[in-house]
């Protein structure tokens, strides 16, 4: 059970993401006491420390480049782009870099926090920010880069320093994005190593990523929900949708048995649970129209033509459960 001043804290952050997406970064005040020289040296260093403040402007988080335009502009409207706030990320500011660029700015990035993170930091000025964490996302732009982040990661909270619920949230999308969510059920299976916390949106952008994979990583990720303290897959409507379409499509016995098992409780939630079908700018409406519609479909097909059974399901979900580390 955690602690009341974690869930504050969590709370905090959550609040504290949000209200900087709605209104912006309120700009630090530095008294003036007293006139300092300003050399040519001091100058120079000055504006390369404003160069790379920049980088982590709260307001800034959209960095577009050809691939990632493509692909959006392709993809169904199963995963519209919307942000947890929703508002699209840099619909204010938008810069486009090269694939070169991207990684020079990246290895930059990554080069300038290092120092300044961790439990004995080198650099102590500038403080790096929570906002730094989703350019380095945005600026990754393959699974390599987001391995190297995810290096880094453990580091900051070394140094005493939580990620924000809207970093959680933007994280798990980028794997996806990025072709690489078993990534992301690996950060947050270690929960002792990253300290990333799974909050239900990213828990749900989490099932979405990995519906289509092994059945054994689905419901390893299901497990997790217990884990850092979420209602019972079962328990959410849009959760519990997109488990039993993908363990339907599966056909093997341990895939139908699941789904069987969560049939009564769907149909309880999709009873109480009203949806708007028409609004297609939230992801998890999308997803779940989408998943009963494959549901009803597949439950009025006759019986047969169906994969081969994976042997051993339940035991190796459980099994993958037992193996992460509880918050």
């Amino acid at each position: 059970m955690l602690g009341a001043n974690v869930l504050a804290r969590r709370a905090f952050c959550s609040l504290r993401a949000a209200t900087s997406m709605s209104r912006g970064r309120t700009a630090l005040t530095v008294p003036q006491n007293r006139a300092i020289h300003a050399s040519a040296p001091v100058l120079k260093k000055k504006k390369a420390t404003t160069d790379f403040e920049s980088l982590f402007d709260d307001d800034d988080l959209e960095i577009v480049d050809a691939v990632t335009s493509k692909t959006t502009s392709s993809t169904k409207p199963s995963a519209p782009s919307t942000s947890t706030s929703g508002r699209t990320l840099g619909d204010s500011r938008r810069t486009k870099l090269s694939p070169e660029a991207r990684k020079e700015k990246l290895t930059e990035t990554l080069a300038y926090m290092k120092p300044r993170i961790g439990r004995k930091p080198t650099e102590t000025h500038p403080e790096v920010r929570n906002a730094a964490w989703l350019n380095l996302l945005q600026l990754a732009s393959s699974e390599a880069e987001m391995r190297e982040i995810i290096s880094t990661m453990p580091l900051w909270t070394q140094g005493g320093r939580t990620f924000t619920a809207l970093f959680s949230e933007s994280f798990v999308r980028r794997c996806q994005e990025l072709a690489c969510p078993r990534l992301a059920l690996q950060v947050y299976g270690d929960y002792a190593k990253y300290n990333l916390r799974l909050t239900l949106p990213a828990a749900r952008q989490l099932l979405h990523s990995l519906h289509r994979l092994d059945i054994s990583e689905l419901m390893t990720a299901s497990a997790l929900y217990g884990l850092y303290n979420l209602p019972a897959a079962a328990q959410d409507y849009v959760s519990c949708a997109i488990i039993v379409n993908a363990c339907l499509r599966n056909g093997s016995e341990d895939a139908n048995a699941i789904a069987q098992a969560l049939l009564p409780h769907l149909r309880k939630l999709q009873a109480e649970a009203s949806v708007d079908e028409k609004d297609t700018y939230h992801r998890e409406n999308v997803w779940v129209v989408k998943s009963m519609e494959n549901i009803e479909a597949m439950l009025k097909e006759p019986k047969g033509a169906k994969s081969a059974p994976t042997p051993d399901l339940a035991a190796a979900a459980s099994a993958s459960a037992e193996q992460t580390v509880s918050p």
